[in-house]
């Protein structure tokens, strides 16, 4: 769950951003929403927020200027300007603020929500990048005494091109003809069958060295080891590959590789996070082996994941637990083999957690029950690495749902009883469809019918319909209505068939009883006489 603070001096266009961020079941809390950019940039010192959406013309301090300073307190903060100027120069001072997008008035729906769900990715790729590089840097700086090797790090942590990197990079090989040709970014995980050995991690590093220490610069910053080859080619690729299948079976690990090539050494640094963003994708979809291709550090299509929020929502209706199970293992695997970009996946699983729980949160969950089921859930996703890792966290969100529901479904299957008979008898007028009330009480049609049937001691469509006759009596016996009025008024939209359901029920026609009704007051009036 991400924090936003919204920006505008018009209550309608808040209002507005509310709505389609709820609608959308889009994972941000509204931390805030200020009336002109002095307040907003009050509430984003006090809140933190991690999104802004800034309107340009607001009293105080307008859009613009509330950005600049924002972000000088916040520089990961994704800031959206809002504004109804169309005019080039706002346009240019918003990027000149380094804002992430520039969005007019009035704004569609679903460009508000494709904008948003960008910043998402982008959000929790920053997260993702950031989470790793503070390991990388707790790792360096235990190794303060190794100069050199928080030198490479350095070099290969930038993206900007360095002209001196042939030189460092010739000083760390202490060889005056060290030209770089290719990075491998390598780590591994322990096999299945078997834990990995305690410290396969440094020696594997130390056999890499003596393997290959006289053809390349290898370090490792936390799990992973970095080899930067002076010279590349099939041979050396298949040694490689040979010597990792050795050592995957002398520890019990699995390794994952990402190779890039170097055309420049000056841009080292951009080469090595290309390999780097290969073996995490591999290491996140469990690859293995050495990863060559570029497909898989391609930015690929969003989830489309409509279809399984819909199918889980169903199973935890019907409490097929592990059904729902197998709908999250499949919409996995399909996304395995499509190789999909991990923020992506974390994107489609956030947004399938928001929506099974807002769905309990309807009648089930408390609004603090809810937002702690949430808050747990986006804990837990932040600590995966895995795609395996990623199902269990949505596998045990379920099961923590179903928990809610098996708490209270007995009390709760009663007092739904009760409100339905109470409903019925004050609205037995109305189209009263069971598939209605099931839908309002989260429960599945079939459950509803049982748990009626038990607690009211007959079923739905009989009790509904006793309900209408007795009333429609009651308006028949009043002489002041007809046969087809007494009917649309009780819920039947049929009078033929109303007459025929009460004749069978009462064992007399409603004409009957209403020509007898209005003969007694016929009767009486000319008694009156």
């Amino acid at each position: 769950m991400y924090k936003m603070l919204i920006a505008d001096d018009e209550p309608a266009v808040r209002q507005y951003l509310h709505f389609i961020v709820k609608q959308y079941n889009l994972p941000f809390l509204i931390c805030g929403e200020a009336e002109d950019g002095e307040q907003a940039v009050q509430m984003a010192a006090a809140y933190k927020p991690d999104f802004f959406i800034l309107d340009i013309n607001m009293p105080m301090r307008n859009g613009l200027d509330a950005a600049k300073l924002i972000r000088e307190k916040n520089r990961d903060a994704i800031i959206y300007i809002l504004t109804a100027y169309s005019q080039f120069e706002y346009a240019h001072q918003a990027l000149q603020t380094q804002v992430a997008g520039y969005l007019l008035k009035p704004i569609k729906p679903a460009e508000l929500v494709d904008t948003l769900k960008k910043g998402i990715a982008a959000a929790l790729n920053q997260r993702m990048s950031s989470h790793r590089l503070r390991r990388m840097e707790r790792q360096i700086e235990k190794d303060k005494a190794v100069v050199i090797k928080h030198k490479l790090f350095e070099l290969l942590k930038s993206d900007k091109p360095n002209p001196r990197a042939a030189q460092l990079l010739r000083s760390i090989a202490k060889k005056d003809s060290f030209l770089p040709s290719a990075v491998i970014s390598l780590s591994c995980w322990p096999a299945a069958e078997a834990p990995a050995a305690i410290g396969a991690d440094e020696y594997i590093r130390e056999e890499c060295i003596g393997h290959f220490g006289g053809q390349a610069i290898i370090t490792g910053f936390s799990d992973e080891i970095i080899m930067i080859f002076e010279c590349w080619d099939y041979d050396l690729h298949k040694e490689l590959q040979r010597q990792l299948e050795d050592w995957e079976r002398a520890y019990n690990v699995t390794f994952c590789a990402g190779i890039s090539q170097i055309l420049r050494p000056a841009d080292i640094g951009r080469d090595y996070k290309n390999a780097k963003r290969k073996r995490e994708t591999g290491l996140f979809w469990q690859q293995h082996g050495l990863l060559v291709i570029d497909r898989v550090t391609e930015g690929g299509l969003e989830f489309i994941c409509d279809s399984v929020q819909q199918q889980l929502r169903d199973c935890l209706v019907e409490r097929e637990i592990d059904k729902a199970k197998t709908v999250t293992r499949q919409f996995f695997c399909e996304a395995k083999q499509n190789v999909g970009q991990p923020e992506h996946v974390y994107a489609a699983c956030i947004k399938i957690a928001n929506s099974l729980v807002d769905k309990y949160a309807e009648y089930i969950l408390s609004t603090s029950e809810a937002n702690s089921v949430r808050q747990s859930f986006i804990s837990k996703l932040t600590n995966t690495t895995s795609v395996s890792d990623l199902e269990q966290c949505l596998c045990s969100l379920i099961d923590k749902l179903n928990s809610y529901v098996c708490s209270a479904e007995q009390n709760q299957a009663e007092q739904a009883v009760k409100w339905a008979l109470e409903y019925i008898n004050n609205n037995y007028h109305k189209d009263l469809a069971l598939e209605q009330f099931a839908e309002k009480l989260f429960m599945s049609a079939g459950y509803f019918c049982r748990i009626f049937k038990k607690y009211a001691g007959e079923g739905y469509a009989s009790y509904l319909t006793n309900i209408r006759l007795k009333k429609a009596r009651e308006r028949l016996l009043s002489g002041k209505y007809t046969v087809a009025e007494v009917a649309r008024m009780v819920g039947f939209r049929d009078a033929s068939y109303f007459s025929s359901v009460f004749k069978k029920h009462y064992n007399q026609s409603p004409s009957l009883l209403a020509a007898a009704v209005t003969n007694k007051v016929n009767l009486q009036a000319q008694c009156v006489k």
